[in-house]
């Protein structure tokens, strides 16, 4: 670029000796500019100029963007010029120093960008000019300079990086020494990083000739979310032939000291073909110590020295195909985590293995085989993903290879499944599931299928406390209303609250099913169109909140298990739920639920909540104090304050909530359209026999809904 001739290069050097600096920022201004940026097609302006006797400065240079594209701006730039050469009609720049270029390079999917069009406007030749004249004489440049560069590339395509400072000498024709620090890639997904890194390469006219050599410093790759590269030190070197870039990387992982794993390989000189096998020889787990811990400094894995863990992968690209295959294991784990069980779950370990293919011109990936063998569970998934790196389309499955199925509940950990001990059970368990969703037509319906294998199961004998037997008969049932505070009552016709099937409303029946279970008695505990109701909702809302219990999995929840919100409870929840819907009738289900729920503070079972809000029995329920019900069921404490009011009414925010759930029932077949009129026109009135005063009220709802360390700092 630097050595094609610019004619006015020459006319700014004869003004230093004709005009002085008065002339030569004049003729900078007034000719050299509108010439430049007629040259490039782009407006090109500087701040100020300062001509002196072998230099030129400017500062403040800006040369506009193409369209929407940014500018290159350049805040200082400096020129040390020979004035020796002039006398020969030539301009023989010893330095070029760019003090904080910043360039923005934008490439579409096409390939073109808005700072490559400038380069090669630079370099063109005009008609009838030569290298030796025509154009006003030969410009050389023996170094360029730059200091703190800024260079940020957004492609369409690959992603996005930056590098936040630059430093380097530049030798048109000779070394060229390029310093990286603190550089950011994202890529398909994927992230990196270099705190530091250095290039270098010859130049022969402007342009590489042969291969760079690249060291890298403390950085770091993020290939998927959770995996987590760090303190990589890597050398991209050429081979003795200089035909392709051998590869050495060093690193460890989540910012533990220790290095774990290290890869090699190599890359051609097109970058069309490369090799790289990744090594992780087996290490003890504490040596991650310092970085696999929960939030409040707890370690996440507990006897750390007996959990070993070990992989590779190998990686291949060529013709725009990266092909990966590899495996892992892992033992000896034992892992505290809140979001996993309660305790400590022991004795974890799997073997793992990949393998699949990533076309990065087109941007998908398949996902051939991703196999897990975890305690004689042999499970595969496979997947197809399209428009990787920017809103993917997934079609996945899931398969369980058949085995016993007591040999599937007993590969579970006791710690994870302590309610399921005693269960004994025969038959064949498998699983094959499917899923599709578009990300980026979150309107699609979600498409998941299949089946899950434990309908191949059978119990033939259950522990008696969550036996069948105890539930068909009358049972005592404990619950912790607040904090500290435990209440114990009977289920079943010894207690005077209890309320058999037979004597439930049946707008109550419906409501509840309007909103917690539509399809209760038709499917067998879990709702599949639920299930993928509430994914597309969660994908479309962008983030994890609606669920898909039915009325038996709260049921199991209220009665057989804790409230704690962890994977293990929810393994348990449905297990128990498939083993009640192939015991007890619907009816009994229904009647349990009804009796054991929460329907305010201290206010369980619907005889109890009938007598408080409406001093009725619960088979009196109207469709509108049956949608009360319906609508206090996600927050029965906090939703409370509603009963709160003095005038026994509800505010006209829950009484719309709650006509909207009438009509839900109306339009659902379950209210006729007479007691839907009515209901809509005969407002809801509570009962006031029980109730405390207003203020009261209110202050106590605040005190059992308040965590108590807040309570305890605002007071």
């Amino acid at each position: 670029m630097l050595r094609r001739p610019l004619v006015w290069v020459p006319l700014v050097a004869t003004a230093i000796f004709a005009g002085g600096p008065l002339a030569g920022e004049w003729l900078v201004r007034a000719r050299v500019l509108p010439k430049v940026s007629a040259r490039l097609g782009r407006n090109v302006t500087v701040n100020d100029v300062k001509v002196g006797f072998g230099t030129l400065e400017l500062r403040g240079l800006v040369v506009d963007g193409a369209g929407a594209a940014p500018p290159v701006v350049i805040p200082g730039l400096r020129a040390k010029v020979a004035l020796s050469s002039l006398l020969a009609g030539a301009v023989h720049v010893e330095m070029l120093e760019l003090d904080r270029p910043r360039v923005d390079v934008v490439r579409s999917e096409s390939g073109d960008d808005n700072v490559s069009s400038i380069l090669d406007k630079l370099r063109e030749r005009k008609a009838g000019a030569s290298e030796g004249g025509g154009g006003g004489g030969k410009l050389h440049v023996d170094l360029v300079r730059i200091h703190s560069g800024n260079v940020r590339l957004t492609d369409d395509t690959l992603g996005q990086a930056e590098v936040k400072a630059l430093d380097g000498d530049l030798r048109p024709d000779g070394p060229a020494t390029l310093h990286v620090r603190d550089a950011r890639l994202e890529a398909f997904g994927a992230r990196a990083g270099a705190d530091e890194a250095t290039v270098d390469v010859t130049l022969a006219h402007n342009k590489p000739v042969g291969l760079p050599t690249i060291d890298v410093k403390n950085g770091t790759l993020t290939p998927v979310r959770g995996l987590e590269l760090t303190g990589i030190r890597a050398t991209v070197r050429p081979d003795a032939d200089g035909q392709r870039q051998d590869i050495d990387v060093h690193g460890s992982y989540g910012g533990a000291s220790t290095e774990l794993w290290n890869a090699s390989g190599y890359i051609s000189a097109d970058a069309r073909e490369g090799k790289l096998t990744l090594r992780c020889d087996r290490f003890k787990l504490s040596q991650l110590d310092s970085v696999l811990r929960n939030k409040d400094g707890t370690p996440e894995i507990l006897n750390a020295s007996k959990g070993e863990m070990d992989a590779h992968l190998d990686l291949g690209f060529r013709d725009e195909k990266l092909a990966f295959i590899g495996a892992a294991h892992m033992s000896g784990l034992t892992i505290a985590h809140p979001m996993l069980a309660p305790q400590p779950v022991p004795h974890l370990g799997f073997d793992a293995r990949i393998k699949g293919v990533v076309e990065t011109k087109e941007r998908t990936l398949k996902l051939s085989e991703a196999a897990i063998d975890f305690r004689n569970l042999h499970a595969v998934i496979a997947a197809d993903v399209a428009n990787l790196g920017r809103k993917p389309r997934f079609a996945a499955t899931l398969q369980v290879r058949p085995l016993p199925c007591q040999t599937a509940l007993s590969a579970l950990p006791v710690e994870l499944v302590p309610y399921l001990q005693g269960f004994k059970l025969a038959g064949t368990f498998s699983t094959d599931l499917h899923l599709g969703l578009d990300l980026e037509d979150l309107d699609t319906p979600v498409d998941l299928g299949g089946h899950v294998g434990i309908e191949g199961c059978r119990v033939t004998q259950a522990p008696e406390w969550s036996s069948s037997d105890r539930l068909m008969a009358t049972f005592e049932q404990t619950v912790n209303y607040e904090p500290g505070k435990w209440m114990t009552f009977f289920v079943g016709p010894e207690s005077p609250d209890w309320v058999p099937f037979s004597e439930i409303s049946p707008h109550l029946i419906n409501s509840i099913m309007t909103t917690e279970d539509s399809g209760f008695f038709k499917h067998h505990g879990f709702i599949s169109s639920e299930f993928r109701s509430a994914l597309q909702q969660n994908l479309q809302r962008g983030y994890f909140r609606l669920g898909a219990s039915s009325i038996t999995m709260q049921m199991i929840k209220n009665v057989l298990l804790s409230r704690e919100k962890t994977l293990s409870r929810k393994l348990q929840e449905m297990f128990l739920t498939w083993y009640v819907e192939h015991h007890l009738t619907k009816e009994r289900i229904m009647e349990i639920y009804f009796n054991v729920i929460e329907f305010g503070p201290g206010i369980y079972g619907i005889g109890r909540a009938a007598r408080h809000y409406f001093g009725k029995s619960a088979k009196e329920l109207q469709p509108q104090e049956a949608a009360w019900f319906s609508s206090i069921l996600p927050n029965p404490k906090k939703r409370y304050v509603q009963y709160c009011h003095a005038n026994g009414m509800l505010d006209a925010k829950w009484d719309a909530y709650i006509k909207r759930i009438m009509r839900r029932m109306h339009e659902r077949g379950r209210l006729t359209d007479e007691e839907f009129a009515t209901a809509q026109a005969t407002p809801l009135r509570f009962s006031r026999t029980e109730a405390m005063p207003e203020r009261e009220c209110m202050a106590f709802v605040k005190r059992i809904t308040t965590p108590p360390q807040q309570l305890a700092q605002s007071k």
